[in-house]
Formats: C-alpha cells, structure tokens, sequence
C-alpha cells in the first residue's frame, strides 16, 4: 500500500468508497464556493444555473434543468429566484408558447464577470494538493465517470421516501 492510502488524512478505512468520497467532497466543494457567492445571496447551484444558460443562450428551461440534472420543480424555483434578482430573463419559445427559453441579462453577465476570477481562485485552492497533470486528470476521470453513470443522476435520487404516519 502507497503512503497515501494509509495517510489518508482522517477519511476512515471503510468511508474510502466512491458514494461517501463524493459527498465528502462535495462538501468541500460547496463551501469553498459559498464563501464567494453568499455576500450575492447566491447559492452555488444558483451560480451553476447562471452559468449553465450563460454557456447555451436560448436553451429551453426544461433543457437545462435536464442538463443539470435538477427536478423541474426545484429547477424552475431557482430561475424565478434569479428572474427576481434581474440577472436571467425568461422568453416565450415562438414554437411552443408553453415553453421558455432562459438568457442571461446584462446584469447578470456582469455579476457573473466581476465573480469569476474569484470563483476561479476558490477552484484553484481546492485543487492546489494535486500538480497540474494530477488535476487534469481529476477532472477527466470525474467527466467520464458522470457520463458513464448518468443514468443514475435522477434528481432526487437515492433520497429516502416520504412516511406515511399510521392513524391510531
């Protein structure tokens, strides 16, 4: 076994397995992109959605949230909160007035500017225990495990059912 393994910096022995790992670092993750947003009232899932439809103008809301791999509900309670902030608009899709296609606003695209650098930083100090070829290949193993995977990404996945409570 490498060194690494056995120093493994407080993960227990049993806890070294994909499912506690990733949410370990998700953790981490969040907090790490929270300290940036939070004086933003932005979560970093918010930021992620302001992200995601800064990539791909136009795309319908149904699209992104499938994309993103966030419940259409939850999904459509963030755009409206982003819609009220003034930083994305939603527009009738012409060829189906039912849908919406999501932009972001010039608001949003200059918030989204003036937090990156930051937001990059944080990313960096996540990562800044690997070398530059150990974090390209993190990132690539993460991609390819995800889209191997993907259909184990349904929102609300692997939540525990809601009880019902027995009437006595």
């Amino acid at each position: 076994m490498s060194k690494l393994h056995l120093n493994s910096g407080g993960v227990l022995p049993s806890h070294r397995v994909p499912a506690h790992l990733a949410r370990r670092f998700n953790q981490i993750c969040l907090g790490v992109t929270a300290e940036i947003l939070s004086a933003e009232g932005l979560t970093p899932l918010l930021w992620g959605v302001l992200a995601a439809i800064l990539e791909e103008p136009g795309r319908g809301q149904k699209q992104v949230a499938q994309r993103m791999g966030v419940d259409a509900v939850n999904f459509g309670q963030m755009v409206e909160e982003l819609e009220d902030k003034g930083l994305i608009e939603r527009k009738v899709d012409p060829d189906d007035r039912r849908a919406r296609k999501l932009y972001v606003t010039e608001r949003g695209a200059s918030l989204r500017r003036r937090l990156r650098p930051a937001a990059l930083a944080a990313q960096e100090r996540l990562l800044a225990p690997l070398d530059a070829d150990e974090r390209i290949a993190l990132l690539d193993m993460l991609v390819r495990i995800i889209e191997a995977n993907d259909s184990y990404a349904r929102p609300g996945n692997g939540r525990r059912k809601p009880q019902r409570k027995s009437s006595q």
